[in-house]
């Protein structure tokens, strides 16, 4: 695989209109050019209509039958290893290290749904009672940062359902997508019911007002712009929109181990991670103390080629972005902020789309370091004078996605867990990754509709039907 970027910007040679062609910049292939079509109207209503008339025959051959199906798409995953890892370390950047991760999380993911799925589903009462029937058609709006495991964690327990997919892929995933389909096709000849169609915003409105229901992991505008749409037509909405997620260290805590897992939380994959570590806050006592931790930790990453084993922390996936969090940085300067670059005077590797790990020290819980999602590597540090206080720092603001507690202290531990506004809670652990058998989804701004994955599948990709005999 050769050396990875230098420069991506995704943003430049978007065209989000309706049946328009989409252009990406490649990170690793030093501007070699990807051109997709975008979808437009007829080629969603095509794909829709081939998808429901796939949809009884895939329902007719029952449960074991589809988890067959599955677990062959596992199997080419599985066989594909080296080319999806390749094809994420190339078309966003990841780590190898992280892409190789990824591909691991897909095929969990792929075994945790066929765990939880009933054998006797099929089946129709005989009595009084209820059964689950399948949505449909399902439209799938994919995040850049994880362009196949979020997507294969909602296709297959969809697909087990006896529900059809239609994946838009963000622009920067969209040959992952693509591949992943091709897969899904070799391994069960039923290349109707999982379709990727490419484009920009255009595409996703247009797909999110034709199909049954929609999942989505996006960012904030995004999730809004899919409520409005599935508000109207009263569809079925899942989205997944990020975390500003935030960590509570108390004075009893093990301090380096703690900075270590936060720092790794924050600045792992340019902290391009839903529920990277976006905040820590420190008992007063100990600020000092972690702080230095902290920015020891922080040194120790390694950033550079995401080829290299060894690469933590890689280019962001464009210089728009690069230069977005970058202007959140230097605006904190100028609000004189304490602004820390541990990595800062090592080989900044070349290219527009890196930005050195910024840690921000910040009391006032107004300011937009502390509100907005940056999205990149940026923790900001805030002190707190009691557990009241960092309990209400935690919740001040407006996602909830992932918060987690260093303390060994069973009473903060269970007043912690009453009381913090997240989906996610952890203890001793950084807010960062999370299991494929537990329901994953935020609170407050950060998810609509049910969670994803473990027992909230069903609840997304099926609804009741009550069913009464005399």
């Amino acid at each position: 695989m050769r050396p990875v970027p230098l420069s991506v910007d995704l943003e430049n040679g978007v065209l989000p209109g309706l049946g328009s062609e989409i252009v990406t910049h490649r990170p690793p292939c030093s501007g070699q050019i990807q051109r997709w079509p975008a979808a437009g109207k007829s080629m969603i209503d095509s794909a829709i209509a081939a998808a429901r008339e796939a949809l009884d025959p895939w329902r007719a051959i029952g449960t074991q039958e589809r988890l067959k199906s599955l677990q062959a798409l596992r199997n080419q995953l599985k066989d594909h290893r080296d080319e999806m890892v390749d094809l994420l370390v190339e078309d966003i950047g990841k780590p190898i290290r992280y892409a190789r991760g990824e591909w691991a999380r897909a095929l969990a993911l792929i075994d945790a749904a066929a765990q939880q799925v009933d054998a006797g589903q099929d089946r129709s009462p005989t009595e009084t009672g209820y059964r689950r029937e399948p949505l449909g058609v399902i439209a799938l709006i994919g995040p850049f940062n994880n362009p196949l495991a979020i997507p294969v964690g909602k296709i297959v327990p969809a697909l087990l359902y006896s529900n059809a997919v239609i994946w838009k892929p963000a622009i920067p995933g969209t040959r992952i997508a693509r591949r992943t389909a091709e897969l899904f096709a070799a391994a069960t000849n039923r290349p109707e019911l999982l379709q990727v169609l490419g484009g920009g915003e255009g595409t996703a409105r247009e797909l999110m007002s034709s199909c049954d229901a929609v999942t989505l992991s996006g960012s904030l505008r995004t999730g809004r712009v899919a409520q409005e749409i599935c508000g109207v037509r009263q569809t079925p909405l899942q989205a997944e929109l990020g975390g500003n997620n935030a960590s509570i260290v108390w004075r009893d805590a093990d301090l380096p181990a703690a900075a270590s897992s936060i720092a790794e939380g924050a600045f792992a994959f340019a902290g391009q991670r839903c529920t990277a570590n976006r905040r820590a806050i420190v008992e007063m006592g100990v600020y000092d103390r972690f702080l230095d931790e902290l920015v020891a930790a922080s040194a120790r990453l390694t950033w550079g080629d995401p080829t290299n084993e060894q690469t933590q922390i890689g280019p962001l996936i464009s210089s728009a972005s690069c230069t977005r969090v970058a202007s959140v940085i230097e605006r904190a300067k100028k609000s004189s902020l304490i602004v820390m670059r541990p990595l800062e005077k090592s080989q900044t590797p070349p290219g527009d789309a890196w930005l050195s790990p910024a840690i921000i020290c910040c009391d006032d819980p107004t300011h937009e370091v502390v509100q907005e999602e940056t999205f990149g590597p940026v923790l900001v540090v805030q002190r707190a004078k009691d557990w009241e206080e960092a309990i209400w720092l935690g919740n001040c603001v407006e996602q909830g996605l992932a918060a987690a507690l260093f303390s060994g202290s069973t009473r903060l531990i269970e007043d912690f867990l009453r009381r913090a506004k997240a989906g996610i809670l952890k203890i001793n652990c950084s807010t960062a990754d999370a299991a494929v058998d537990l329901p994953f989804g935020g609170w407050k701004a950060s998810g609509i509709g049910p969670p994803e994955h473990g027992p909230a599948n069903r609840e997304f990709f099926t609804r009741m039907q009550a069913i009464y005999f005399p």
